[in-house]
């Protein structure tokens, strides 16, 4: 009977007919580490070493005594060799069987086309895909067998699509590109070459697509940041994208049906600020808090927990009733921070809550010192994702761009929390913080979206119509893009700068790409909302921002403007006003209240509105109010026109 073993997927042994035929586990990993080595014979210290590297020498080779004893039961009932068992070695006997291993050694006899089409016979690429390993040489020796396997079959792609003519059938090289990429989807060459294998096709939806399967990681991985090659391929797929010619734009007032709610989702997770130090300290209580901001910005990749916004996790650190806030916005994990001052240095305390029982997953001090700040980053996302992401494979959970220089981060957190305040002196503050951190490092992304964001907002405060700040908002965007570290940060900029400029599309593209990235971040998922609403899609507009005030319960006003505008442009005038009663300063919004009254029927409320709206802009006036305001159809200025006429305006 033929016997073959198979390492791709689950490690097997399988009859001629396809069959499995059980056989001892150990067995079989022990054949192919034999047969991947370069002798075919090991001793049995060598052996048990290997199998059992994790506990005393006597011990593994008892262990080792019976496995073989059990190998060689199972080979005498089948009436093979394997494994030839001796007193002092085992050897791997390669005449009694045939592996799919030899096929990758086979491939270097043929052309590169040929070559993957006898790959793909291999089925799945992912070698011991679940075969469990024990000790530290058993681990480094499987990861280094993927990845021998993963550079000898991308070299054979390369190669492949190096020789390819322009007439060439391109269905096995697609196919190749695929099925590598399933098998390491966060291996950053295989992403570059599966984007440049879509980028030449026609279907540009497809290649953009890639990019956004890039970010969907499977269950029991962390994700990492692309480095500048692969940016490169997600930025020209980014600018093609930008070339297709806008969809019709409607012409009609919107009539959609309301989507259903969306089912339940992961965990939720909220990172609370430090509020216990007295007034003297509360620079270290900013700047710890801005660690956590960071931080639960840098989480919002992972699939497998929710991120419960910053702005809400304030809110609730300072909530005396802080375990019904928590059942009432279904949050499942908290981390829980006081800081202490030991007379030398501040120390930030953390503990990670269940939050169902008021257990305490782990707990831990971390410095607050400028110069410890990148490492306790790390320290705290990674104790954070092993704690509550418990399936989710412990690699390291690292942005080695925070570790390039302390200062820029320290700079960086600064920065940060000027911009909790919208003046703009404050404003100004926070983009000399950012340039200081990039004169620490040049490179640095987080700083660079930060100084985007400094300039769209004093676009916003000042509400002179200067494009420059606009136009300096979209450059320094593209160059936190262009870095490829911050590439979130880089695309939500970029995205509320284009939307001011009035070029829906690319903002919208943008948008798209940097929820792709951070799908639980809910400041970008409200800024796509506004995006949205003002690229006439009110309905899309409402379905976002709700998502991200689900994200951020205690929401920042602006989500709740926001969600207030798309219903106005529904023609929901009550619920836009119920939501202009949820901000925390209504004023902000009062015309568009005065025009939601109006066309509600409460007119004595609109002019109650107009009145106040007129004390603080004398001078305000429709025409010129519209000509700022980026709508792109005429039937939603003519809508707003209609209500703040009828309010009084």
């Amino acid at each position: 009977m033929n016997f073959r073993l198979l390492t791709f997927g689950d490690l097997r042994l399988v009859d001629g007919t396809g069959s499995t035929v059980p056989f001892p586990e150990k067995g079989l990993l022990s054949a192919c580490f034999l047969l991947t080595g370069s002798s075919p014979q090991k001793s049995r210290t060598e052996l048990a070493e290997f199998l059992w590297g994790d506990i005393p020498l006597d011990k593994a080779l008892a262990n080792l005594r019976q496995t073989l004893s059990r190998v060689k039961n199972r080979q005498d009932e089948l009436g093979i060799e394997l494994l030839l068992i001796e007193q002092a070695i085992v050897s791997v006997n390669i005449g009694a069987f045939s592996s799919d291993l030899a096929l990758l050694d086979a491939t270097s006899q043929t052309t590169p086309h040929a070559a993957l089409g006898e790959l793909l016979q291999l089925g799945r690429w992912d070698f011991l895909a679940r075969t469990e390993v024990i000790g530290g040489q058993a681990r480094m020796w499987l990861h280094t067998q993927r990845d021998r396997v993963r550079t000898q079959i991308l070299a054979t792609l390369r190669d492949a699509v190096a020789a390819m003519s322009e007439d060439a059938d391109t269905t096995v090289v697609r196919e190749a590109a695929l099925r590598l990429f399933e098998a390491y989807p966060e291996d950053e060459a295989v992403y570059q070459i599966l984007g440049q294998t879509y980028a030449g096709e026609p279907q540009l939806e497809s290649a953009r697509n890639v990019f956004e399967h890039r970010r969907k990681y499977r269950w029991g991985e962390l994700p990492v940041d692309p480095d500048p090659q692969t940016l490169g391929v997600a930025r020209r797929l980014f600018e093609r994208q930008r070339g297709i010619a806008p969809q019709a734009r409607q012409e009609a007032r919107p009539r959609v049906e309301v989507a259903p709610p969306a089912l339940r989702g992961p965990p939720r997770l909220t990172l609370l600020p430090p509020v216990n130090l007295a007034r003297n300290h509360q620079t270290a209580i900013f700047l710890s808090s801005a660690l956590l901001e960071d931080i639960t910005v840098s989480l919002c990749v992972l699939k497998t927990v929710t991120m419960v916004a910053h702005h809400t996790a304030e809110k609730i650190a300072l909530d005396l009733d802080r375990s019904a806030t928590l059942e009432r916005h279904d949050i499942n994990y908290v981390l829980d921070t006081r800081l202490s001052f030991d007379g030398n240095a501040y120390w930030l305390f953390a503990q990670l809550i269940y939050a169902g029982n008021d257990e305490v997953i782990w707990a831990e001090r971390f410095s607050m010192e400028a110069r410890d700040l990148p490492r306790q980053h790390r320290e705290i996302t990674q104790r954070i994702v092993s704690a509550v992401a418990n399936s989710i494979e412990r690699n390291e959970f690292t942005r080695d761009y925070f570790e390039r220089n302390p200062e820029a981060y320290h700079h960086y957190l600064l920065g940060q929390r000027h911009l909790k305040h919208l003046g703009l002196p404050d404003i100004r503050r926070a983009r000399k913080e950012f340039q200081t951190a990039l004169k620490e490092n040049p490179y640095f992304s987080p700083a660079l979206s930060g100084i985007a964001r400094t300039y769209h907002l004093e676009w916003l405060v000042t509400a002179q119509g200067d494009a420059r700040l606009l136009k300096r908002a979209e450059e320094v965007a593209g160059k936190a893009i262009a870095t490829g570290q911050d590439i979130v940060g880089g695309y939500h900029q970029f995205g509320v700068a284009k939307l001011y400029q009035g070029a829906f599309d690319e903002s919208i593209e943008a948008f798209k790409l940097a929820e792709t990235i951070s799908p639980h971040y809910a400041d970008v998922i409200a800024d796509y909302a506004d995006t949205l609403m003002h690229a006439s899609k009110p309905q899309e507009s409402l379905e976002k921002v709700e998502r991200a005030i689900k994200l951020n319960p205690l929401s920042p006003d602006l989500y709740f403007w926001t969600a207030a505008s798309a219903n106005y442009s529904l023609e929901r005038y009550e619920d836009a006003t119920a939501y202009i009663e949820r901000m925390a300063d209504p004023s902000q919004a009062a015309r568009l209240a005065a025009a939601s009254a109006a066309m509600s029927g409460n007119m004595r409320k609109a002019k109650t509105l107009v009145r106040k709206v007129k004390e603080t802009y004398p001078d305000f006036d429709i025409d010129t109010w519209l000509s700022i305001v980026p709508l792109r159809e005429q039937w939603q200025k003519d809508l707003y026109r209609e209500g703040l006429q009828r309010a009084g305006f």
